[in-house]
């Protein structure tokens, strides 16, 4: 059978989706580990740290971390870790009508396939909802449900699967608007620089990263740093610098004691108040509130 009969395409509207989780995980890989295989549902794989390489029906991307992959089903991909000592990865096995291949195993056994586990691709309007396999620089947004998933999935509480199917609708909702964006962008200048000026925001995003001191770390005008920036990372220097902080102080409110203020001053805020605005901002919820929810579901 050609591996073209397995696409099932399955015409449909938004309202039509009903997003079931197979499996979610956060895990930690080293560079000996490598995925190369087909599967039959689809895979969110999110970058948190480090870097891999993913090969998608020949086609070979590099993510770093900030990028989001979608895996779809049938098509023969191989992931490789790139990173030392370790990439970091958030994984999603999910399909978006219930019931779909949900007795079966998601990775397929090459010498016994079965054609109907597939997971259907919805068309919205005579295309495929998720046209791209790679986002760039996805929003914390996105990540934080990444993380709900994961979360909800692997504690299994009360009603775990109601609340994995409406955090996937809202993930995929915000996905298709990007669908635009999935295509390769074209390399800036500095790419070397910038890519570790990234680096070093992640690692000290407590620093005082102002658009001047950005700019000196690449030795060019702040306004040239600026665009090369959102060139290639698809986000404003600016934006990714809280977008880092944020992500950092969900960390420390999930996995530490340490006071609000505190933390606001971990991540680089000497504001607490303008801290709480941005958090919540971003979030959608004060960081008190945040954390009290990380600890309670």
């Amino acid at each position: 059978m050609e591996a073209s009969s397995y696409v099932k395409p399955r015409p449909c509207t938004l309202r039509e989706l009903s997003p079931a989780v197979h499996w979610a995980r956060h895990h930690v890989r080293a560079p000996s580990f490598q995925w190369k295989r087909r599967i039959y549902d689809f895979e969110l794989l999110f970058v948190k740290h480090g870097e891999i390489a993913a090969t998608i029906g020949g086609e070979r991307h590099l993510a770093r971390a900030g990028t989001l992959l979608v895996l779809p089903p049938w098509i023969p991909h191989i992931v490789e870790i790139r990173s030392e000592p370790h990439a970091e990865l958030l994984g999603i096995h999910f399909d978006f009508f219930d019931g779909t291949a949900a007795g079966h195993r998601f990775i397929v056994d090459e010498s016994q396939i079965d054609p109907s586990a597939f997971s259907a691709v919805p068309y919205v309007s005579d295309k495929p909802l998720l046209a791209g396999y790679c986002f760039a620089n996805v929003s914390g947004r996105i990540v934080a449900l990444m993380e709900g998933v994961i979360q909800e999935w692997n504690e299994r509480q009360s009603g775990y699967d109601a609340a994995c199917k409406a955090m996937l609708l809202h993930l995929v909702a915000l996905l298709a608007r990007r669908g635009g964006e999935a295509r390769p962008l074209p390399r800036p200048k500095h790419e070397e620089r910038l890519l570790a000026l990234a680096d070093e925001i992640r690692r000290h995003c407590g620093r005082r990263w102002t658009s001047t001191e950005m700019a000196k770390f690449l030795l060019v005008h702040e306004d040239y740093m600026s665009r090369q920036f959102k060139a290639l990372m698809g986000i404003g220097p600016n934006k990714f610098v809280q977008s880092v902080r944020h992500q950092e102080a969900k960390r420390l409110l999930r996995e530490t004691d340490d006071t609000i203020e505190r933390i606001s001053l971990l991540v680089g805020y000497d504001d607490f108040h303008y801290f709480s605005r941005i958090f919540k901002r971003w979030e959608g919820m004060s960081a008190l509130q945040f954390r009290k929810l990380s600890r309670t579901v």
